[in-house]
């Protein structure tokens, strides 16, 4: 006796309407961003960002400020400038001393995490 259901048919067939579940808006595309993140990628610059960093047109730093940036790009009409601030620099220290994300700016960026 199996208790894992394989070899059992069943599931959904393809097409097949599930109860309670909404309909799919548009078509569903490999690769394509979800509805409203290709505004939200294009607002932050997090591409271009990175596509300078590999044509050597900007710094570590200046791609990490500009990831920084697109990070707080939805909380601007929400905080005050101080807060602002103050998310900015949070960010961007644990960007700087976050072992994991340390790591993880040097794997992505194949440089090392300078300040400023």
């Amino acid at each position: 006796m199996s208790i894992d259901g394989i070899g059992k048919r069943g599931g959904v067939t393809p097409g097949a309407s599930v109860p309670g579940a909404a309909p799919a808006q548009g078509e569903f595309q490999v690769g394509a961003p979800p509805p409203g993140a290709a505004a939200s990628v294009a607002s932050t610059g997090g591409t271009d960002a990175f596509q300078a960093l590999e044509r050597g047109e900007i710094g570590v730093a200046q791609y990490l400020d500009a990831r920084v940036e697109g990070a707080v790009a939805p909380l601007l009409s929400k905080l005050s400038p101080d807060q602002l601030d103050f998310v900015r620099a949070e960010l961007r220290a644990a960007l700087e001393t976050d072992p994991v994300l340390v790591e993880l700016v040097r794997k992505t960026t194949g440089g090392a995490v300078s300040g400023g």
